[in-house]
Parts: structure tokens; sequence; C-alpha cells
């Protein structure tokens, strides 16, 4: 471990990739360095001195991703109201584990495990989140799982904020099938068409295109590009994430390209009748994961 103003940080590797890790900070990831073509390329956005979790480049989202309208939902004729986590905003952004400490269960040269248990306060159902991260030739795999140790059954999502470098060049490529349009608070109004080209051969280059919003009916396959470096990483997940949530703010050097298993406020939007949110539900022990692989390579 070495330490990042006074953060423990874990430092993984395998001859190809290193990937930083700071439990403390949300469990999130700092850097994901790869070696391709003897130059040492940022995959993901490098965190020197990270002082909150969104200087990181990548954390966990459980038990919900993104945004709950006004922070709450109605839940088996039960009002949950949640704090507001991201003020001013007004609504609540990505659950818990992003914002707090989780335990180091096992580590080792190239992979940890990690976990983080919540017990019931606001969000009335208490669950045990773990996340693994690991590394193998170059190729960095992000494993996240929750469990419902409570006696009622209870909603849940789970997701991942990857933020990749961006350069100038830098496109995206995906198969979606629509996209949910947003209002100036990035909540969800109706289904559009996704960005022209974005499932074209040739995608979408991301300074061309201003996006914070979640694409329905992802097919779990991405691929990022920088033609400036010669790279491409494909994102693969599990068949489970099939809302795929781009950020593409202007004038930063990161976008974001988060794979998702329920759409922006499903919980309130599936109680007002709409269908193919990503609504889960979990009963007592049950258990629900996702995973996603990031692969680097030159583009030949």
């Amino acid at each position: 471990m070495v330490k990042v103003n006074e953060m423990r940080v874990l430092k993984l590797s395998d001859g190809i990739a290193e990937v930083q890790i700071a439990p403390s900070l949300g469990a999130s990831v700092l850097a994901y360095n790869v070696l391709i073509d003897n130059k040492r390329r940022a995959i993901f956005r490098e965190s020197i001195a990270p002082i909150t979790v969104l200087d990181s480049c990548n954390f966990p989202l459980v038990p919900f991703s993104n945004r709950i309208r006004d922070g709450k939902f109605n839940w088996q004729g039960e009002l949950v109201k949640l704090p507001l986590n991201t003020l001013p905003e007004k609504h609540t952004n990505h659950g818990h584990g992003w914002q707090a400490e989780w335990n180091i269960i096992e580590v080792n040269e190239n992979s940890v495990l990690m976990q983080y248990t919540h017990t019931a306060d606001e969000w009335p159902f208490p669950y045990q989140a773990m996340q693994k991260i690991s590394l193998e030739q170059g190729e960095l795999t992000i494993e996240l799982s929750i469990k419902n140790t409570g006696s009622n059954t209870m909603p849940a999502g789970l997701g991942l904020h990857p933020y990749f470098t961006r350069t100038p060049l830098s496109r995206l490529m995906t198969d979606v099938d629509k996209m949910w349009a947003v209002d100036s608070e990035c909540m969800p109004t109706e289904i559009v068409d996704p960005p022209h080209g974005l499932v074209s051969g040739t995608g979408i280059n991301i300074d061309n295109n201003k996006l914070d919003n979640a694409l329905v009916g992802f097919k779990q396959q991405a691929q990022v590009e920088w033609p400036e470096w010669g790279i491409h990483a494909n994102m693969t997940t599990s068949s489970n994430c099939k809302f795929l949530v781009v950020y593409s703010p202007e004038k930063e050097d990161f976008f974001c390209v988060e794979p998702v298993t329920h759409c922006t406020d499903a919980f309130n939007l599936s109680n007002d009748g709409h269908q193919d949110t990503g609504m889960n539900e979990l009963t007592q022990g049950e258990e629900f994961s996702m995973w996603m692989k990031i692969e680097p390579s030159q583009i030949v």
C-alpha cells in the first residue's frame, strides 16, 4: 500500500497494467494504466490527489444507480424518503457505496475483494455489498454484488461509474435501441432515438456530443477509441446490464460510460407504470450481481 494525501491506496499490477484503489474513498479506482506498444496509456483518467470520490476514475453504484427524484419513492405502501447526498442537487444520487469506506477482505498482487455493510436507516433495508477488482493480461474486471440481509423484500440495482480519459478525437461505439431524454435536472422525460451514428461502425465523437442520458436496450458491448493513440478499449458486461449511462460534459478531460442494471429513477418510473425500467427486487437472503470487463488493445 501507498499513501495519497494520508489515504491508503492499494496498487494492483499484472506486468502490463496497473490499477490503484482507495477502499476508504468509496472503494474507488484512482488509476487504470496499461502498457501498449511500449507506451503507458491512462485508460481511465488519473486521480493524482483526490479530495472526494468524484475526483476518482471509477466507483460502485449500490443499491441503486443515478438519481431518485426528490430522494423519495413508494415501496409496498410505505414512503421511503432518503437524504439528499449531492447538495445542492434536489435528487438522491448513486446510493451509499460510493460515499462509504469498504473493508478489505482479501488482496494479492492482481486482485482485491472489498465489502460494504449497510445497516437500515432512511434506506430501511440492510444489505451487504461485495466488490472484486482484478487484472489479467492488462484487462480490468470489476464484479459487484448485493445481498439482502433483512427480512423484507427490497428494491435494488447496481452499476459502475468509470471515467475514461478524454482526447479531442475520443469516440464511443455501442449497440442500443433507444435513449431517455432528460430535463434540466437530468431526470428522464421520454424515450427518444439515440445520437445519430452511435450504433454505426464509426460511433460518435465525444467532443461533439454533450450527453447525460441513460441508453436503453444496451447489448452489453461498447467500444471506446482514442485515434491519436491508435488504441481502443472494449467494454463487455453481464447480461443484466441492459442500460448504459453516457456522461460527456463540455470542456472536461473525461467522459463516463456507465453500465447499469436499471434506468434513472427506476423505482418511481416503475410505480408510475413504466415497463422495462430494470427495476429489481430482492427477497430475504437473495443476491444480485453484475460485472464489467475492459480490454484495451491496439487498433489494427
